[in-house]
């Protein structure tokens, strides 16, 4: 992958389907680990979704000194037990009264000064978590220069290569609305997304993006979810055009994007990796 290069990605309209070592389509739920990165404003966004399962015991760690000494909370209506695993970490069993068809909402309180962590507990007949990690994102060095590529690209759209094949990642507010990858920029390990949300509803107001999640396979098999970097640009009668960036960890795979509104977390769609045909 050099760099600067665009890429023009094909239509991709399911997830791969993988075994054991991978996530979606399987027989049986995947046993996943995973590590996920704290929003900036975790109550402008939908809650970080824990994937369970009744009698798994799932151990989710915090980075110190998210919990602060907090003991762990009850969940209301006995769907899951929560207990103290350790200083830094609690275990969540999910018991059969869990619903199947929709999330249990969970606040835990955090280090002074910050915002309440929200969970959205969730069973999922795919995949199952065995362990989280819940951290905070890292200080990022380039991200001044980041911004101002993004919003080169969002102030000059002539400049911007399209997809031969414009990339649908989201089917939004039933239907009434659409996302598509339109341009994907690379610099390095950087990336620049170009996703533009149409209304398909004469008249109606496009949905609103509140957030994009990333998600990669590390190297040592674990899933790692952060919020991309978005900036957006004006909205019109039909749309609105947003700039996701991010910077690929070393050594990752499988990069997907999800789209979030503030009440709906979006689907991952897998975004391909490899260079391709492009035009300037």
């Amino acid at each position: 992958m050099r760099p600067g290069a665009w890429l023009l990605l094909p239509l991709l309209v399911s997830l791969p389907v993988f075994g054991d070592s991978g996530w979606g389509g399987a027989e049986r739920p995947v046993h996943q680990r995973r590590t996920l990165v704290l929003p900036s404003s975790p109550g402008l966004v939908p809650p970080l979704e824990l994937h369970l399962a009744p009698g798994v015991a799932t151990v989710v760690e915090f980075e110190a000194p998210l919990l602060a000494g907090f003991e762990p909370p009850v969940c209301d209506g006995g769907f899951v037990q929560i207990s103290r695993l350790n200083e830094g970490a609690w275990v969540f069993v999910a018991t059969p009264a869990l619903p199947a068809d929709a999330p249990v909402l969970l606040t835990v309180n955090a280090e002074d000064g910050a915002e309440p962590l929200r969970f959205s507990l969730v069973t999922r007949g795919d995949a199952v978590d065995l362990w989280v990690r819940v951290v905070r994102a890292p200080a990022s060095t380039d991200e001044d220069g980041a911004e101002l590529m993004a919003r080169r690209l969002l102030d000059a759209p002539d400049a911007r290569a399209t997809l031969a094949v414009p990339q649908e990642v989201a089917e939004l507010n039933a239907h009434d609305s659409r996302g598509q990858v339109e341009s994907v920029l690379w610099l390095g390990r950087r990336f620049f997304a170009t996703v533009a949300v149409r209304s398909r509803k004469k008249g109606a107001p496009p949905w609103r993006l509140v957030q994009g999640r990333l998600r990669v396979m590390l190297a040592d098999g674990v899933l790692l979810e952060w919020p991309a970097h978005v900036l957006s640009g004006g909205a019109n009668a039909i749309g609105q055009r947003h700039v996701l960036t991010g910077l690929l960890p070393e050594g990752a795979s499988r990069l997907e994007l999800a789209l979030d509104g503030q009440d709906s977390p979006g689907t991952f769609q897998p975004l391909r990796l490899e260079e391709a045909l492009s035009r300037p």
